[in-house]
């Protein structure tokens, strides 16, 4: 995998509710030598996490991707890390290799499985989940060539800037012990392209009417907002 070095950001650091400053950060990706700074922000998130939204996963997983079985984006204040990006290389999770992605046994193995980012809420604000997918993405362009993730329905944020960063969801359904989940993915070096015209929607919230869409065949590309909440846009895969 390609040398990721350092990158400099000047980012905004909420000091109170109505003040806020510019602090001088770093990126880059870590290693088990920040493992003291970067569990402490893991624990904090997974202390924090609403099962509806996000379920964690443990310490021994997190030091799993550390130590090389994916990667690690950090963004520093000094010795302090603000906001990590994980994505694993790998997966035994039965749930995830059973699901049909449309790929062959060895495309697989070309998959690579995003995880999660937080954001130290004095941090937020500064796009840095849509900065450090970026980031990741040129990181593992040369190891990889599909990305997939799962964001929960009522995760809009999260839900919008995974599909801003030119995912599709292509199913719906419990995961993680009976959580809704969509699963999302997205094709590198071949996308395919997403007829638009005469597409469907439906409220998220409307996990029915989404799910028989997605087995008609369509897959969901966009958040759209409507009088009476949000709704996803579906529309026709076309490769």
């Amino acid at each position: 995998m390609k040398d990721f070095g350092e990158h400099h950001l000047c980012l905004k650091k909420r000091k109170k509710s109505e003040f806020f400053t510019k602090i001088p950060c770093v990126l880059r990706r870590l290693t088990m030598e920040d493992k003291d700074e970067a569990l402490a922000l893991h624990r904090a998130m997974a202390a924090s996490a609403t099962p509806d939204i996000f379920v964690p996963g443990t310490d021994e997983d997190f030091l799993h991707i550390l130590e090389g079985g994916g990667a690690v984006l950090g963004v520093q204040e000094g010795r302090r890390i603000v906001c990590m990006r994980t994505v694993l290389f790998q997966t035994h999770d039965d749930e995830i290799l059973r699901e049909d992605m449309g790929l062959l046994p060895d495309q697989m193995t070309r998959m690579a499985f995003m995880d999660y980012c937080v954001v130290h809420r004095d941090y937020r604000g500064n796009n840095l989940q849509f900065l450090t997918y970026y980031y990741m993405e040129d990181l593992l362009w040369e190891d990889f060539d599909y990305l997939y993730t799962t964001v929960s329905p009522r995760n809009v944020f999260s839900l919008r800037n995974v599909m801003d960063c030119g995912f599709y969801a292509f199913q719906l359904k419990e995961r993680y012990g009976g959580h809704m989940r969509y699963l999302l993915r997205k094709d590198l070096k071949h996308s395919p392209s997403i007829r638009m015209k005469r597409h469907a929607s439906a409220p998220l919230r409307d996990y029915p009417a989404q799910q028989s869409l997605m087995e008609g065949g369509k897959v969901g590309y966009r958040l759209a907002r409507h009088i009476s909440g949000i709704w996803m846009l579906f529309g026709t895969l076309v490769k």
